[in-house]
């Protein structure tokens, strides 16, 4: 009989259940990006530490009025992700995540715009925290159309 997953990060979390829940939690992240919902967004992110290359918070407070900057233009985009790799984190529970992103800008025709990283710390679901949560996310950009 096959052993089943070997068990990673301290906790008993098989990695291949961590890379399906950290992958769902990036692209509902990405998804509410696309839709610029900034309800969504706070309630996804409010209590992480986010960084963007000009900008970010630390603190609940801050979360609404960062999202409300970041998709002030009402150009719709879509943000398309490869390469996740996941990797336990330096703490029991925790996890690491990058990935590399390319924003679209869909008007007035379709056109990559962006090219970048996600990197990320998750918290597995613990008893007050009964869901996988971004505990941190960076955003890097590698290339943006116009150099700026």
């Amino acid at each position: 009989m096959a052993a089943g997953p070997v068990p990673v990060s301290g906790t008993g979390t098989p990695g291949a259940t961590a890379r399906h829940e950290i992958a769902n939690v990036l692209h509902t992240y990405t998804d509410i990006a696309d839709r610029k919902d900034v309800a969504a967004a706070v309630g996804l992110l409010a209590r992480a530490r986010v960084r963007f290359p000009a900008d970010g918070f630390d603190e609940p407070a801050a979360a609404a009025p960062f999202f409300t900057r970041l998709w002030a233009s009402p150009v719709p985009h879509r943000h398309d992700v490869s390469n996740l790799i996941v990797e336990p984190g330096t703490r029991a529970g925790r996890w690491v995540a990058r990935a590399h992103y390319t924003r679209w800008l869909l008007a007035p025709v379709p056109r990559p715009h962006t090219l970048g990283e996600y990197e990320l710390t998750v918290a597995e679901p613990a008893a007050a925290e009964p869901e996988w949560r971004i505990a941190a996310l960076t955003v890097t950009r590698t290339w943006t159309e116009g150099g700026g």
